[in-house]
């Protein structure tokens, strides 16, 4: 099937097309740890022949005179070794690259414009990545049919604009502007913080099933109690509110590679007296059994759509429509404290699983930003952050390890810059014992590592970044 010569944005894209050339892109991560050090041959091998799968990756994002459009590029994609900040911009200039491999020791990292996919399209790219470059490392040829392929699956279906397709505007409803707790303190824009807290697994799982709920909505609980626990005693009539992405493809019918999700939201009134753990939990499971319905989610779908089609702004100048698209995202900025995003468990070819310690996945910030996904018995929180104080992600591991559930924290920060980061949120109560280790493993910037137990860490942390290498153990009460 020959390849089309452009595409049009998603309803999703065009509004992230807004923010082409700015500083704060939205720009997500996958990141792999793998049991060996990478191979930059291989990945390169790898990448070739994923590219070549899904062409609708590599593109660029040019102007028209009413709107933006993806147009394939020219440009053979390179694997680098790691040399940016994370979720560094993609977008500079209209022969860019929406998304790029890079790579430092043990961890293949891929970094994804939202303009071009969602978590779900960059996560199979994801894993057919891997899959490629484990064959290459295995003598493998690289030409096997792809790993769990959808039944009707053509270049077409995976580059498809799915929010056209199932567009109905009969069924848009409109949403009242909702209040919303903001996240106080000052905030450092270009120097954002970025953590990978790692849970086993299988003891959060047990735990949520005990309290009979799922764990997305446990881990937004707790995110909601760490949340409570910095605000003023005056603050407490104000609702946190945050905003979950779901997919909706479970919904229609659709293979698509690009951006296909809807928000659902929960909001939680603190109220002067807290409530128990296991009582929001609850709350939070009603509201996402009662918002993620497909009636539900279809009709904000909508919403979006007809608001992308207003005449107003479809026959305005491009410059015109990234203005108000701008402004209609700053203005829901306003409505959530914060976001929320669960990938859920993620699964790897059986001949690759072995070859992989552990999956994380991180997204750009300008608050305080949360991602979710689970790989064998790993259970990785990404926490993103511009807040100078992220004392909110000091309760949240206090809360599970009050439970017994002990994890770490992977930081892209050098040592001095944790201690700083942790002295300025008032973390030094806590903090006991501070030491380098070169024998740990790091990515470019180093690693460090904090843990809610009893015991000291053990020294095989890893990190990504890239400040000055460094390591930084550290144990708090």
């Amino acid at each position: 099937m020959a390849r089309p010569d452009w595409y049009r944005l998603d309803n999703i894209g065009r509004f992230y097309s807004a923010q082409a050339g700015h500083q704060g892109q939205t720009v997500f991560r996958f990141s792999a740890d793998m049991a060996a050090e990478v191979n930059p041959f291989a990945l390169q091998v790898a990448l070739n022949r994923t590219v070549a799968r899904y062409p609708g990756f590599n593109v660029s994002l040019r102007t028209g005179m009413f709107w933006h459009y993806l147009e394939p590029s020219g440009i053979v994609p390179k694997v680098h070794e790691e040399n940016l900040p994370i979720c560094f911009p993609l977008h500079a200039g209209p022969h860019s690259l929406l998304f790029r491999v890079s790579f430092f020791r043990t961890r293949i990292n891929l970094e994804v414009s939202h303009i071009i996919a969602d978590g779900r399209g960059a996560k199979r790219f994801f894993q057919e990545l891997l899959r490629f470059y484990v064959g290459e490392l295995e003598g493998r040829d690289g030409q096997e049919a792809a790993w769990n392929p959808e039944p009707t699956d053509t270049i077409a279906d995976r580059t498809e604009d799915s929010f056209r397709r199932h567009y109905d505007p009969d069924a848009a409803e409109s949403a009242p502007a909702q209040r919303a707790y903001k996240l106080p303190g000052a905030r450092n824009r270009l120097d954002p913080l970025y953590m990978e807290y790692h849970l086993p697994a299988s003891q959060v799982v047990d735990w949520a099933h005990s309290l009979d709920v799922s764990v997305t909505a446990l881990v937004i609980a707790a995110i909601i109690c760490a949340i409570r626990a910095t605000m003023s005693p005056g603050k407490h009539d104000c609702p946190i509110r945050m905003d979950v992405p779901v997919d909706l493809r479970q919904f229609f019918d659709s293979t698509t590679m690009r951006n296909f999700f809807g928000l659902a939201f929960v909001s939680y009134l603190p109220g002067q007296h807290d409530e128990p753990f296991e009582a929001v939990a609850a709350e939070v499971q009603r509201q996402i059994l009662a918002t993620c319905t497909a009636d539900a989610i279809k009709g904000r779908m909508n919403r979006m759509v007809s608001l992308e089609r207003n005449p107003l702004l479809r026959w305005a100048p491009v410059f015109l429509k990234d203005a108000g698209l701008e402004g209609i995202t700053r203005l829901s900025a306003l409505e959530v404290t914060t976001s929320v995003s669960s990938l859920g468990r993620i699964r790897l070819a059986a001949e690759v699983e072995p070859h992989v310690r552990s999956i994380s996945l991180l997204t750009a910030s300008t608050g305080l930003n949360f991602t979710i996904c689970t790989f064998g018995d790993d259970l990785c929180i990404g926490i993103s952050t511009t807040l100078v104080r992220p004392d909110a992600v000091r309760h949240l591991c206090r809360l599970f390890s009050a439970r017994g559930i002990h994890g770490t924290i992977d930081s892209n920060l050098d040592a001095r810059g944790v201690v700083r980061r942790l002295r300025e949120a008032r973390f030094d109560g806590g903090l006991r014992d501070v030491r380098d280790d070169a024998a740990s493993r790091f990515m470019v910037g180093g690693s460090s590592a904090v843990k809610e137990a009893s015991e000291p860490l053990a020294n095989d942390s890893s990190g990504h970044g890239c400040a000055e290498r460094g390591d930084l153990h550290a144990e708090l009460s």
